[in-house]
This record gives C-alpha cells, sequence and structure tokens, in this order.
C-alpha cells in the first residue's frame, strides 16, 4: 500500500516528476507552451502558489506552495491534462510519467532558498543554458522582471532580501561560492538524485 502523502493547507513542496522509462516529456517549443499553458489552467482551478519551476527535457521541478486542495488532486489534474495532450499529439498510449510524482515537504527558510536555486540552476548544470537567464522554461525570467508568468509568485522568494532584492536574489542564485552539491535536497530525493544535473 502506498504511503499517504502529508498534506495541509499552505504546506510547500519540492515537486518533481519525470518521464516513463526517462523519455522525453516534451519534443518540441510547442510541447513547452501547451504544459505551461496546463500548468495555468490548473492553477485558476485550484489555486495554489508556484515560487518557482523548471520544464526540462525529460522532467520538471515545482516549488509548490498548497491552499484549500490538497497536492496530490492538484498534481493529478494537471498530471492527467499534460499526458491526455501529449499522447493525443504523437498517437502513443501508456504513461506519459515514471510513477508518482516525488515530492517532499520544505519546512524552513534554508531550504527554500536552497531549492529555489536549485530548481533555477537546472539547465545551467545539465548545460543547456550558459546562465540560468538563457533558459525559458522556467521562473527564473520571472525573477528577474524578463517575462512575467501569472502563475508564479516572486514575492516569498525575493522577500529574503532587502537592498535591490532581484540583483540579491540574482547574485544569491549565480554565487560560484555555492556551488556544492546540495545534499539534503540529494537526501530528500533518494535515488531519484540520480536523474537530477546535480
Amino acid at each position: 500500500m502506498r504511503k499517504k502523502r502529508e498534506w495541509y493547507p499552505g504546506a510547500l513542496y519540492h515537486i518533481m516528476a519525470r518521464g516513463n522509462y526517462r523519455q522525453d516529456i516534451v519534443r518540441d517549443n510547442a510541447d513547452r507552451e501547451v504544459f505551461l499553458e496546463l500548468l495555468r489552467c490548473t492553477y485558476r482551478k485550484m489555486p495554489f502558489m508556484l515560487h518557482a519551476f523548471c520544464l526540462m527535457t525529460n522532467h520538471y521541478h515545482f516549488l509548490m506552495e498548497t491552499g484549500d486542495e490538497p497536492v496530490w488532486k492538484i498534481m493529478k489534474c494537471f498530471s492527467m491534462n499534460y499526458a491526455r495532450y501529449y499522447n493525443g499529439r504523437y498517437e502513443r498510449i501508456g504513461h506519459l510519467f515514471q510513477g508518482r510524482y516525488k515530492s517532499c515537504l520544505v519546512t524552513d527558510d534554508a531550504y527554500f532558498l536552497q531549492t529555489s536555486r536549485y530548481i533555477h540552476l537546472n539547465p545551467v548544470k545539465a548545460h543547456m543554458a550558459l546562465c540560468a537567464e538563457e533558459y525559458r522554461w522556467s521562473s527564473y525570467r520571472t525573477y528577474m522582471g524578463i517575462d512575467r508568468l501569472d502563475f508564479v509568485t516572486t514575492d516569498k522568494g525575493l522577500a529574503y532580501f532587502v537592498n535591490n532584492p532581484v540583483e540579491q536574489y540574482r547574485d544569491f542564485t549565480e554565487s560560484t561560492s555555492l556551488e556544492k552539491p546540495m545534499e539534503r535536497i540529494r537526501k530528500d530525493m533518494g535515488e531519484d538524485s540520480l536523474w537530477l544535473p546535480w
């Protein structure tokens, strides 16, 4: 019997899901746009706060805070709708995602900031971009004021920095003094850390 996920209103999670057999979950930018639009639709239907996200080729990361809807319900809605789209477009059947999404509770400020940074640096560590700002398919450009995604909130992430919070968040995220892999995140993710870039 699967262990029931811990949930309460205001619970904050680092959520990850990857393609079945580590296969791609997006093939082109049209898929990426649909992924974001379905995430937006889920947000409007079951409001939550998305503090950070990154869509990679075969997996994604969310830093999500729930409201009145439990996390499993939000994720089921989003995952089923995206899988239905993907299978329809590519005339395939079967599971798109490998098992249940992985989640761990984010319970303190340090872990929140580490997770936010970790998520935004995924494409850099995977050599998909030279810097986080170059990568279109994450929330980092919203933090930097380059793009605006209405389902992403930067308030909590930037509130940790007092003077010029955008630039301070950039310095925190890109600082070479913080290059050591985040062992706490790896430990929480267990075996799944093997498919994360760090």
